[in-house]
């Protein structure tokens, strides 16, 4: 996470700390919670990388509490829990903490196996899974940061490494999963939670990045795996709109140009 994303998400975590939570990520339940340990999340609303924790959480039916976190007055508790980093999101089993959020993931799916395997065991097809998830924080997320704060050729060339990443994603799913809705074939797996955050952000991309994304008919697979990743009630029980992403996205790009 950029420097200046961290201070605007400083800025809105302060300004709005209980925005929309009630109705989206509250601690609660699950009926179908596969564990009575102690979980809990530390994270802010808008992460992206906080998503993929919730994602993993809800595909397995864990019960967990939620916090969230203000980076402009980190808690007690997250500064103990992540004292190399301080930075969310954190899960906390039983009184210790993991963190980076696909660390986090990965220790779920061992964790809590269950009937729905987030890795395979299949070595290659592990590596694979792991390759994509990867490929999102070192191609999809700088190039949309960079979409929402930089401008003249900076932001140019972030849109075109964005659609880069994107057609390479849709081909990705074409050829691993040919026919089949998720990278994980008809359920999702590492790199659809891995990726998955990033799609309730694509009308923040496209309202304040500019970014002009194509049709179906140019990238069949990626619009059917969207589809598909928005029809998994797990998935929506923590998914933010699209409009209240895209209302950040537009307080990020408006602080940090009024900074330069």
């Amino acid at each position: 996470m950029s420097k200046g994303s961290v201070k605007v998400l400083s800025f809105w975590s302060r300004n709005y700390p209980k925005h929309n939570l009630d109705s989206r990520i509250v601690a609660r339940p699950s009926e179908t919670a596969m564990s009575k340990d102690s979980v809990k999340l530390l994270n802010i609303w808008p992460s992206m990388f906080g998503l993929r924790v919730h994602y993993a959480l809800d595909l397995k039916g864990v019960s967990y509490d939620y916090q969230e976190e203000s980076l402009s007055n980190k808690s007690k508790e997250l500064l103990e829990a992540n004292p190399i980093y301080t930075k969310i999101p954190v899960l906390i089993h039983n009184g210790k903490p993991i963190c980076e959020s696909l660390v986090i993931v990965d220790y779920i799916d061992s964790v809590w196996p269950g009937s729905h395997k987030l890795l395979p065991e299949d070595p290659y097809e592990k590596a694979v899974a792991r390759f994509w998830a990867d490929f999102g924080d070192k191609k999809l997320y700088d190039a949309g940061n960079q979409l929402i704060q930089a401008m003249g050729e900076e932001h140019k060339k972030a849109g075109e490494d964005f659609k880069w990443a994107l057609m390479k994603i849709d081909e990705a799913l074409g050829t691993i999963a040919p026919g089949k809705p998720f990278f994980g074939g008809d359920a999702m797996n590492f790199a659809d939670v891995g990726l998955a955050p990033f799609i309730c952000r694509f009308k923040g991309y496209q309202k304040v990045g500019g970014f002009v994304l194509p049709g179906p008919e140019e990238w069949p697979n990626l619009y059917k795996w969207v589809d598909a990743i928005n029809s998994v009630d797990a998935i929506k029980k923590s998914t933010p709109s699209p409009d209240e992403v895209a209302e950040f996205a537009e307080v990020l790009r408006k602080r940090v140009l009024g900074a330069a």
